[in-house]
């Protein structure tokens, strides 16, 4: 099962200009999809087509809609330009036309 625990963001909770910070922000940031990634299909049979994020702050959360989804962000603390979000979709659309 997926478990994450509340952390330091990686990155200030802001536009970012340094280089350095845009760095360690996307090496957070794939740290964090890798995570939703792995565990897709146990999240799939627990919140079917659903909206699923990991925030800044490492804190999951989980929403029927996008907009809820970004409203439980803020209030769990998290900036969400900065989470990793993913639609768990039981019927996904094809992607190649056949």
């Amino acid at each position: 099962m997926l478990t994450t625990q509340r952390r330091t963001p990686a990155a200030p909770q802001k536009a970012l200009t340094k280089l350095a910070e845009k760095g360690i922000l996307l090496s957070d940031c794939a740290e964090r999809f890798n995570l939703l990634r792995k565990h897709r299909s146990e999240l799939l049979a627990m919140y079917p087509d659903q909206w699923v994020a990991i925030g800044d702050n490492w804190v999951f959360v989980v929403a029927d809609t996008r907009a809820s989804l970004r409203e439980q962000l803020v209030k769990c603390g998290a900036y969400p330009p900065h989470s990793v979000r993913m639609r768990l979709e039981t019927n996904p659309p094809r992607r190649i036309p056949g």
